[in-house]
């Protein structure tokens, strides 16, 4: 029973097999894997321009910060000259607070510009080898439409040398034809009249009877 069942698994696994390599198809499933390459080559794109953006807001950001550093020394300077020293301090401490915005905006530009730096080597990577592989799957195509062709000719030139090409219906008649005319003949052979056949062989015309009977009569007389 074990065995039958591992048969019947078999056969249906086969089956399978054969029904997905008649649904193949390399030239149409190259074009999809190209199509579907350029989709995620493109989602790519805008992820890393979407990274750009980022970037650049936060350069944006920095530059504010630097800003607010300037001002903020600029304020405790004054304070410091007025002898104000409580305000002096408040303004430091607001500088500072700027100081560290500015160092954590420049490690994330610098880390944002390194990561797309990253990503555009292998973006143009990506998209040479798309570009080579629409190259090769042009020229494959062309091969594989031009293999379908010759195996297509090679197929019809054989089928016309063997017995099932449809010119074999001509050869058919030619020996039905040969046949008829032998059965024919042998049916007019048996079927003539020898007598009639040595009569018209022999036949003369009436005016040479009467001459061959009246030479005849001649001759007994003598």
């Amino acid at each position: 029973m074990a065995s039958l069942l591992k048969a019947v698994g078999n056969w249906f696994r086969a089956k399978k097999d054969d029904a997905a390599q008649k649904l193949a198809d390399p030239v149409r499933d190259g074009k999809f894997a190209i199509e579907d390459s350029e989709k995620k080559i493109s989602h790519f794109t805008t992820q890393i321009a979407k990274l750009i953006a980022e970037t650049k807001k936060i350069e944006k950001q920095k530059i504010a910060a630097e800003e607010e550093v300037t001002k903020w020394l600029s304020i405790a300077k004054k304070a410091a000259t007025s002898g104000n020293e409580e305000d002096a301090r408040s303004a430091l401490e607001n500088k500072s607070n700027a100081e560290g915005k500015v160092k954590t905006f420049t490690a994330e530009a610098e880390k944002n510009e390194q990561i797309t730096k990253n990503l555009r080597a292998q973006l143009e990577k990506a998209r040479k080898k798309v570009a080579k592989a629409k190259g090769d799957y042009a020229r494959l195509a062309a091969r594989s439409e031009g293999a379908k062709v010759r195996k297509e000719l090679a197929k019809a030139t054989s089928e016309f040398n063997s017995g099932d090409s449809p010119l074999s219906a001509l050869d058919d008649l030619s020996k039905s034809v040969d046949q008829d005319e032998s059965e024919a003949e042998a049916w007019e052979e048996l079927t003539g009249d020898s007598n009639a056949d040595l009569a018209d062989k022999y036949e003369v015309g009436s005016a040479e009877v009467e001459d061959e009977l009246a030479a005849l009569m001649k001759g007994n007389k003598k």
